[in-house]
């Protein structure tokens, strides 16, 4: 069977840290809140900022595929599980608390522990966006990294990553159109295939090589949106244009960053990237329920205008930042040091391995306790 090997010089390099990902992390999170924000208001949905979410996977795919192809199984699963639950947990906490002390709403303790393991979007449809609208993420996101950890070490085949990709996708859409789950369908079957473009850009950006084979995989995987489209009425619309967002942002960032202005931007943005996972957590209660709550309940406003809910969606965005900001500090340094005792026995290991005594690195807790780089897989 044929094969085609793309070798292409390494854009990055494995660890490097990208500026651009920090970027179009904080662009994609105010495509998202300008999503949600319009929602509140009643306006159109005319630029469809629910694409920032393909954004944020294909960013993470790329990230994992950059970083974490080599790691261990154990150190990768741990450090996504740093990442993703300690944040998702006090966000989940906190609106557990708040729903039932100002709004007196009870959850039944199914929808409660299915929210903390995260497999709540895998389940009945009320509990897809039970709390929030936006934790149906964390689903999505726990599984693709599974799925990672068990194709990590074959990255290099580029037709098993297209066909996992589309027998996963078939398989939620007939899992989510057999149950009546519209809300898993739409929002996490089609955006499947988001996440592992990912990891084939990172594929190519970090090693700069990997072979596509003519197999029955490949075939397998094309056919299955074939199938989609017109045999399930279901296409995947979002992940292209996601793609050629990124691709834009890159091309004109070359030029943006040549100006003052342009880099004071870019760092605004990629300052907000850092807090973007934080500020996906917490914003949306804020912005629509409490937003309501506070005119009809605080205020005595039965039917805010556009205005005034234009007034609390700022106070709301300002509350998530404050909240966020000290949420995503606590969580990185607990992960920053985690990671840091990893490194270091780690490196110890490899100097056992090597047969070099310890005393002559003694320098090596001090290098470690500052590490250049790896603040991209997020």
């Amino acid at each position: 069977m044929k094969s085609f090997r793309f070798n292409i010089a390494p854009l990055a390099g494995n660890g490097s840290r990208i500026a651009a990902i920090d970027e179009l992390k904080g662009l994609a999170i105010i495509l998202v809140l300008v999503y949600h924000c319009g929602g509140v208001l009643g306006a159109l949905n005319v630029i469809h900022g629910e694409i920032g979410v393909d954004i944020f996977l294909i960013l993470s795919g790329v990230a994992l595929a950059m970083n974490s192809s080599g790691m261990p199984l154990g150190h990768f699963l741990l450090r996504r599980f740093l990442r993703i639950y300690p944040s998702y947990w006090l966000a989940l906490g906190f609106y557990i608390w708040m729903h039932h002390h100002f709004l007196g709403v009870v959850r039944p303790w199914e929808t409660i522990w299915q929210h903390i393991l995260g497999i709540h979007a895998f389940s009945r449809l009320t509990y897809f966006a039970d709390f929030a609208d936006a934790f149906w993420f964390i689903s999505m996101i726990v599984a693709a990294y599974l799925v990672f950890a068990c194709i990590r070490r074959r990255l290099d085949d580029l037709s098993l990553i297209i066909g996992v990709t589309g027998v996963l996708t078939v398989i939620a859409t007939l899992a989510y159109q057999h149950f009546g789950n519209i809300g898993g369908l739409i929002s996490l079957a089609v955006r499947i295939p988001s996440f592992f473009i990912g990891v084939i850009a990172g594929r190519l950006l970090g090693s700069g090589t990997a072979e596509l084979r003519l197999n029955l995989l490949l075939g397998l995987g094309l056919v299955s949106f074939y199938y989609l489209t017109f045999f399930r009425e279901t296409t995947c619309a979002y992940s292209i244009p996601a793609l050629g967002i990124i691709l834009l942002w890159l091309g004109l960032r070359q030029q943006v960053s040549k100006l003052r202005v342009g880099r004071m931007f870019l760092g605004a943005f990629a300052l907000l990237g850092l807090i973007s996972y934080e500020v996906y957590l917490f914003h949306q209660p804020l912005v629509r329920d409490y937003n309501f709550y506070f005119y009809h309940v605080i205020l005595k406003v039965p039917a805010p205008n556009r205005m005034q809910l234009l007034e609390g969606i700022f106070a709301a965005l300002g509350l998530t930042v404050a909240i966020a900001v000290p949420v995503h500090f606590l969580t990185d340094r607990a992960l920053s040091f985690r990671r840091r005792r990893a490194d270091k026995a780690e490196a110890m290991a490899a100097i056992v391995r090597a047969g070099q005594p310890e005393s002559d690195n003694r320098d090596l807790d001090t290098a470690l306790d500052y590490p250049l780089g790896d603040r991209v897989a997020r």
